[in-house]
């Protein structure tokens, strides 16, 4: 198989590849290492977790490959039409490489011969754009609470404290006298 170059800028890509080993020698190579060092003997190159799926497609049976691709990475049906009777007619294992393993460094992968590129798919870049709310309450700065104003105190408020407190001392002077 031809290299295949996977920019550290890319990101969003997923590959899926078909696995031409028999099932029982993957299921006991699954037995006797962990799914990276497996993925890492068919891609030629080191992958962590977060960076492919390995997975028998009976895993899937009443879903199918391209449901769970196009339902679990949210791809366009339209994206995978091409390649759907390819991807139905398959068996055995697969292997779905992320964009995530070129995330430190652009990758250069030479894979084995058990691994065959089935397709290379883009997964929808969402859109953040919202439309502008006419609100007044929603341009800049029109949310800020202006300080309250503290009450202007009059010399009548004063005065009465001043009166009751005579009162109070007049009163317990009157009492201990």
């Amino acid at each position: 198989m031809a290299p295949i170059e996977i920019a550290q800028s890319e990101s969003g890509v997923i590959r899926v590849f078909s696995v031409s080993r028999p099932m029982a020698e993957m299921a006991r190579d699954l037995k006797q290492q962990t799914k990276a060092q497996v993925a890492r003997g068919l891609l030629d190159h080191p992958v962590s977790d977060d960076d492919f799926e390995l997975f028998a497609l009976s895993d899937l049976a009443g879903v199918g490959l391209p449901s769970y691709l196009t339902e679990g990475y949210a791809l366009d049906p339209q994206v995978i039409h091409s390649d759907k009777r390819r991807l139905e007619a398959l068996d055995g294992y697969v292997l779905v490489l992320f964009s995530g393993v070129a995330s430190e460094q652009s990758v250069s992968l030479t894979p084995g011969r058990d691994l065959t590129l089935i397709g290379t798919y883009a997964e929808p870049r969402t859109s953040h754009a919202a439309a502008p709310i006419p609100s007044d309450s929603a341009k800049p700065y029109t949310g800020v609470a202006k300080p309250p104003e503290t009450p202007k105190r009059g010399r009548g408020g004063s005065a009465m404290v001043a009166i009751t407190v005579v009162v109070a001392l007049l009163l317990l002077w009157w009492i201990f006298a």
